[in-house]
């Protein structure tokens, strides 16, 4: 690791499976008390794998305290030297920070929305996001030890372990041509004048969808894509829908998982593959865009709005299978 301490850097959100849609859907909910027992399970696989540093972004709610308590004696782990923040902006500036300092992986707690926040300023340093959001495309449900476990090996570089890492697509979002935000899985069109509540649940308020993936057991506005033409985290395209009646060739009706517990027929007016680099206007005014779910960028009169794909995402572990990869190294290989 030339000389450097080996680090991993967690991010916790504590708004994390709490919003609104918890009102709306059956979402559930994950308390502020289990995501400090998944953070502990965490640093129990990091120091099983020798990490000697770890960098937690500062909340409110002090979720990672019990942890970091559990292992003060055996690995050097602090906060960052930064505002206690539950604004999404502290997570971006958080993952900058890890990255500077030298992290060689992130572990998340949320779920797709966090992941993007994180995502923004992490830079090449892959992520390890465990589910404990609404809608959890990105993040996968997994036990807080084993990731650990993975997130640590993929910090100490064991060899072989790279394989686990896959580069996401992502869709960018410009006003006026300049670049203002992204999604990691998809960005919706939405009548809806004000941010608000920023959480999409009514699909009646959707005029168009964009999608990096479409993965048949996903749940939130990426299954209607599901329902049409799945698409792979590695697949290089992505899908655009109008929502709608319509009576061309693609025109058709699908029930999707929209939220948990909510599976409404949508009319799909027409829909086709989006490939990378290809921009899309965006008409609908006045409006909102939703990224991941929420709504971010609102949509204003004589501003251009802008929609592409692009390949060159985060880098994400996929946790099973960086311990497929570990398997032999600890069962004897070759004997």
């Amino acid at each position: 690791m030339d000389g450097l301490l080996i680090t991993v850097g967690i991010i916790a959100n504590p708004a994390a499976g709490k919003d609104i849609r918890r009102l709306v859907a059956a979402g559930r909910v994950v308390s502020n008390q289990e995501k400090a027992n998944t953070l502990k399970r965490v640093f129990a696989g990091l120091v099983s794998t020798g990490v000697e540093r770890v960098l937690v972004m500062p909340d409110l709610s002090r979720l990672a305290a019990p942890a970091m308590e559990d292992v003060e004696e055996q690995i050097d782990a602090s906060y960052l030297d930064m505002p206690r923040m539950d604004h999404q902006d502290g997570s971006t500036r958080a993952a900058k920070l890890m990255a500077a300092e030298g992290a060689g992986a992130i572990v998340t707690l949320g779920g797709d929305g966090t992941n993007r926040v994180v995502a923004k300023g992490a830079g090449d340093v892959p992520l390890v996001p465990i589910s404990t959001g609404t809608n959890n495309v990105f993040p996968q449900m997994v036990e807080g030890t084993i990731a650990g476990i993975a997130a640590g090996s993929i910090a100490a570089g064991v060899d072989g372990i790279g394989a686990a890492i896959t580069r996401c697509k992502r869709l960018d979002i410009f006003v006026d041509d300049e670049w203002v935000d992204m999604a990691l899985i998809d960005a919706a069109v939405s009548t809806e004048m004000f941010v608000g509540a920023r959480a999409v649940w009514n699909m009646d308020t959707v005029e168009e969808v964009f999608l990096t993936r479409a993965e048949p057991a996903s749940i939130g506005i990426s299954a209607v894509g599901a329902r049409l033409r799945p698409v792979s985290i590695d697949e290089p395209f992505g899908l655009r829908i109008r929502l709608g009646k319509g009576n061309g060739p693609t025109a058709r009706s699908v029930k999707a998982p929209i939220a948990p517990g909510m599976v409404p027929e949508v009319l799909v007016a027409e829909w086709g593959v989006l490939q990378p680099g290809e921009r899309r206007l965006i008409e609908r005014r006045p409006g909102t865009i939703a990224l991941d779910g929420e709504r971010e960028v609102t949509l204003l009169p004589g501003r251009k709005v802008e929609i592409a794909l692009a390949l060159d995402g985060p880098n994400v572990v996929d946790v099973e299978m960086a311990l497929r990869l570990l398997a032999p190294k600890v069962s004897g290989e070759g004997e």
